[in-house]
C-alpha cells in the first residue's frame, strides 16, 4: 500500500510563531528557523544564510539543558511552488512565512545542509518556530527523502508529544519567571530540574507523554510558580 505524503489544511497550521511573535524564552527546537547565521564554506570562508534546525529534539540537548556543540541545519531559500505530494528534498514554507508569497513559497532544502554551533545561531535571529504539525510534516518529508518510506505524522506525534509539551511548559515557565526578575537560562535550569524530580517513569517529564497526565503537570506547575513568587516577595 502506498502512503501519500501529508500536507496542512492551511499554511498557517504549520507555524507556532513567526517574526516578532517568536518568544525569546521558547527553547530552541527542531524546525526553528534562524536568519543571518554565518555558515562555514568548504574553503573556510563564511556566508550568511537562513537555516532550519533538523536535529531531533532529543539530540539537541545531550545533557537536557545545553545545546549540542554541532547542530545540523538545512538552508532555507525561495523556491517555485510545488506539490506537497512530491519534492521530498524540501520542507515547504508558504506564506505567512516571512518572504514567501502565494506564488513563490520558501523551503528548507534537506540536501543543502550545514553544521552550526549554538554561538553561530546566537549571531543570527530566530524568525520562525514550527507547530507540532509543522515539525511532524518536516520529519515525514525528511524521512521520505532519505529512505523513500512514508511515516504517518501521527506516529511522529505519538513519539514526540512529550517533547512538544515540554517546550511549551519551558516557554510558559520562563515568561512567568521573567516577571520575577529571573534570567532565561536560570529559569530553564529551574524548569528542567522541576520536571525531572522523582523516580524514572514517574517524573513530570515522563508524565507529559501521557495525555491523561498533562493537565495535572500543568496545574502543578502553576501552583509551584505561584509559591515561588510568594517566597520571593517575603
Amino acid at each position: 500500500m502506498v502512503h501519500e505524503l501529508e500536507k496542512p489544511n492551511t499554511p498557517a497550521e504549520i507555524y507556532h510563531a513567526l517574526g516578532d511573535e517568536v518568544n525569546p524564552a521558547r527553547p530552541t527546537l527542531t524546525g526553528d528557523i534562524f536568519e543571518n547565521v554565518p555558515v562555514a564554506n568548504t574553503d573556510g570562508t563564511f556566508t550568511t544564510r537562513t537555516v532550519m534546525i533538523l536535529d531531533h529534539p532529543c539530540s539537541l540537548r545531550p545533557d537536557g539543558l545545553n545545546l549540542a556543540p554541532r547542530l545540523l541545519t538545512a538552508e532555507v531559500q525561495p523556491t517555485p511552488k510545488g506539490s506537497w505530494s512530491g519534492n521530498y528534498n524540501k520542507m515547504f514554507l508558504p506564506a505567512p512565512y516571512p518572504g514567501a508569497n502565494a506564488k513563490d513559497p520558501c523551503a528548507a532544502f534537506f540536501d543543502v545542509s550545514f553544521h552550526v554551533s549554538p554561538e553561530q545561531l546566537d549571531t543570527g535571529a530566530r524568525i520562525a518556530c514550527l507547530s507540532p504539525l509543522g515539525i511532524n510534516l518536516m520529519l515525514q518529508r525528511r524521512v521520505k527523502h532519505f529512505s523513500r518510506v512514508t511515516v504517518k505524522t501521527f506516529e511522529f506525534m505519538d513519539a514526540n508529544i512529550g517533547v512538544y509539551e515540554e517546550a511549551d511548559i519551558l516557554e510558559d515557565w520562563c515568561m512567568f519567571r521573567e516577571d520575577d526578575g529571573i534570567k532565561t537560562l536560570d529559569a530553564v535550569a529551574e524548569c528542567i530540574s522541576w520536571l525531572r524530580e522523582g523516580a524514572p517513569g514517574s517524573r513530570r517529564q515522563d508524565l507529559l507523554k501521557d495525555s491523561q497526565q498533562r493537565s495535572t503537570v500543568r496545574q502543578q506547575m502553576r501552583t509551584h510558580l505561584k509559591e515561588q513568587r510568594e517566597l520571593s516577595r517575603t
